[in-house]
């Protein structure tokens, strides 16, 4: 069969198709793993977009996923999921951090054994591939993985600083790109300490997150002012948005990609939402090298309160259609997730069946999830 039409068909099936059908043959595999392959698969399901639900039971991180709905309107009421695999975590790990070409990795790993090496893991949920990083040596207790995209060089690079939870500070950092070949961290330099306090998120190869510059001690649990931190993935430099949102910034963990600008959404004091919410508090930056901020403000509709009542929802992201999405962040049954529509100011709540009778544990949502076949 020629090359050319072995990958039309193959591009036409599932993610979880093409891993095991990489196990037929050295001949199949060899096809399968040619990036030319993977570049097609990813260019035909670019704009197949999923919801990703992930949670930690029983030592392991379970991972569900369906079709992210495209208009989502008031005669959508549920939505089934697919159960891809579990995957076993390290000690230490307490979360995963929002996909970035398909790929997860853990947030935090702890100090355990006498050498004081620290490792992270980096899952694929399409093909069942799970790696852990090479060790990062260092003297602290714990560290930080941040996984982001080189648009440039095509590259998912994972970034790890050390943290010093004492003097709340990371000390230093390393990155390490994937599908290189052999694994390895490189140091690389950078002008000023901080405390990261949010996971971020990675927008046109550029990672943001709230961090506390303020690096004396001791000192208040909050004290301000903040700053967000920009990591460049492409030239592997960090910048600084001093004084950003007029130093009010504290309680805005949640970071959302708005149009592909930064988008930072107010919650109440703890970041959540509830019932009794009014309205939207959006901050986003219009302009990165001015650092200029558009305020916009959302009021919600009367059904609002009705179908969220006392529920404590957590913002998981903006689609490129203009709704707001919100979930839960403890796993219920049955387990609801909410589209604000900016546009038609209109709530629709969606019941997500298929994660099976469990409750009680931290799930994290992630919407505008693709499937990668490459292998890291």
């Amino acid at each position: 069969m020629p090359v050319d039409l072995f990958d039309e068909i193959f591009s036409r099936l599932s993610a979880k198709t093409i891993a095991r059908s990489r196990c037929v043959s050295k001949l199949w595999s060899s096809i399968l793993k040619r990036p030319v392959f993977t570049e097609l698969f990813l260019k035909k399901y670019s704009g197949c977009l999923h919801l990703l639900f992930t949670f930690k039971l029983n030592g392991k991180w379970q991972f569900f996923s369906s079709p992210q709905p495209q208009n989502p309107d008031e005669n959508l009421s549920l939505l089934a999921t697919n159960h891809h695999m579990c995957f076993p975590t390290r000690t230490g790990s307490c979360r995963v951090i929002s996909p970035v070409r398909g790929l997860l990795c853990t947030e935090y790993t702890w100090l355990k054994d006498r050498y004081n090496d620290l490792k992270a893991m980096v899952y694929n949920p399409s093909t069942g591939q799970t790696i852990t990083l090479p060790q990062v040596r260092t003297r602290r207790a714990n560290a930080i993985a941040r996984l982001g995209y080189d648009p440039i060089n095509k590259q998912v690079k994972v970034l790890c600083m050390s943290l010093c939870s004492k003097f709340r500070k990371a000390e230093a950092c390393q990155v390490l790109t994937l599908g290189t070949g052999k694994l390895s961290w490189r140091k690389i330099e950078w002008s000023l300490l901080h405390y990261p306090l949010n996971a971020g998120i990675c927008i046109n190869g550029v990672l943001y997150y709230i961090a506390d510059p303020n690096n004396n001690f001791p000192k208040p649990r909050f004290r301000k002012p903040y700053t967000i931190v920009c990591f460049d993935f492409i030239s592997e430099k960090f910048t600084y948005i001093d004084h950003a949102l007029d130093n009010n910034i504290g309680w805005c963990r949640t970071m959302l990609n708005y149009t592909n600008k930064l988008g930072v959404m107010r919650g109440d004091d703890n970041g959540f939402f509830s019932g009794t919410t009014t309205s939207l508090e959006l901050w986003v930056l219009d302009d990165v090298e001015k650092h200029k901020w558009l305020k916009k403000i959302y009021v919600l509709p009367p059904m609002w309160k009705n179908l969220v009542a006392d529920t404590k929802l957590c913002i998981v992201g903006m689609t490129s259609n203009g709704e707001f999405v919100f979930s839960t962040y403890v796993l219920s049954d049955p387990l609801y997730i909410f589209y604000y529509s900016v546009e038609k100011n209109t709530i629709v709540r969606v019941t997500i069946q298929g994660i099976g009778p469990v409750s009680g544990q931290a799930i994290y949502t992630f919407i505008d999830h693709i499937e990668d076949v490459k292998r890291m």
